[in-house]
């Protein structure tokens, strides 16, 4: 889905959310689910598709923080937002 970004995304506001990427250990469906839910608090996770039950920590493949721009209210983009760890500066990720 495109949106136009009727104002300039300088006053565009943003938000982050940290995600986790995972897989289910017994059938490999891919999930993606909020990283303090998934990793910080060791949820339990039950898989859709085959009714497993397991660790998401265990087969954590990726996570990364989303940078949303919102104006009026609404999503107008979504970028991929790496804060190094020694210089706590944010880059955008290189795919």
């Amino acid at each position: 889905m495109s949106r136009e970004l009727n104002e300039s995304s300088e006053s565009a506001e943003k938000a982050w959310l940290d995600v986790a990427i995972f897989r289910c250990p017994s059938c490999g469906r891919l999930y993606a689910e909020a990283a303090w839910y998934a990793v910080e608090l060791e949820a339990s996770i039950e898989c859709g598709t085959c009714g497993a039950e397991f660790c998401p920590s265990d087969t954590l493949l990726d996570r990364v923080m989303l940078e949303f721009e919102v104006s009026g209210g609404r999503v107008v983009n979504v970028s991929i937002v790496e804060v190094p760890e020694a210089e706590g500066e944010g880059s955008t990720r290189e795919n």
